[in-house]
């Protein structure tokens, strides 16, 4: 892979953030993208409808690249849309709960830099209360191989891919609620994109009551155990819907 070129006035990084609720961490995540000290796309896509977010956002002083309020078709669909109005080579994504890591851009670009045939940089991620304190770091994290079809071993807050290796793989899945995350990186593997994964903290994640991380229903499992049958068959979706039903991802 080449490295995609870029115009020195367009920044390296393309954030989209997807916000379909309020959340108390929120102006802690905005705060923890301008702390990056590096010129951003930022695509705010805001469906809630609360003041709340609205008055963050303003508050803020981010001049967003793009700044959308209303109705939209999912997180998933939120996050493409934000994607395709802005034009950074590298791309990623943050929900309203979750904050990027002091320096963690400026790590992941030297990474893409050190490597220029990955299509994807990814890294460790801590555990925050809703008070914002580190309550654990995040164990269940590992290489991009074989088990990444059975078992989602990238924490998406810390993960980022050249647009690219995404535009090569048809994008994010707009249908997917749960698992379009870990959908989109196991397409980016089965097509042979290199991964590069650094034991940096790049992302402090929520982990409580509301998340969607912390949700277990039934569209959910379906979304598991459909992923990881196309690419590993029924028996091994049948494994991994039951693990995750029996032992959720849990701070540590």
């Amino acid at each position: 892979m080449t490295t995609e070129p870029r115009d020195s006035a367009t920044p390296a990084f393309a954030i989209a953030m997807p916000v379909g609720a309020w959340h108390p961490l929120l102006p802690a995540v905005l705060e923890s993208l301008k702390a990056q000290d590096m010129p951003l796309e930022i695509a705010f896509m805001d469906a809630s409808g609360d003041a709340r977010v609205r008055d963050c956002a303003d508050a803020s002083a981010i001049a967003f690249a793009v700044r959308r309020e209303g109705p939209d078709g999912g997180q998933a669909a939120a996050i493409a849309d934000g994607w395709s109005q802005t034009r950074a080579p590298i791309l990623g994504w943050l929900n309203a709960d979750d904050q990027l890591a002091p320096g963690a851009l400026q790590t992941v670009l030297e990474l893409f830099e050190a490597h220029p045939d990955a299509g994807v940089v990814h890294g460790g991620s801590q555990f925050v209360d809703i008070e914002g304190e580190i309550t654990g770091q995040h164990d269940q994290l590992g290489e991009a191989g074989p088990l990444l079809y059975r078992a989602n071993l990238i924490s998406q807050p810390s993960c980022f891919v050249r647009r690219a290796s995404i535009e090569a793989v048809g994008g994010i899945n707009r249908a997917l609620h749960y698992t379009m995350d870990w959908d989109l990186w196991v397409r980016l593997h089965a097509a042979g994109t290199r991964f590069v994964r650094t034991d940096a903290i790049l992302s402090r994640v929520y982990m409580g009551q509301g998340t969607k991380t912390a949700d277990i229903n039934a569209r959910r499992l379906w979304e598991i155990a459909r992923l990881v049958n196309r690419h590993a068959g029924p028996w091994n979706a049948l494994k991994s819907a039951a693990s995750f039903a029996l032992h959720p991802l849990r701070s540590r």
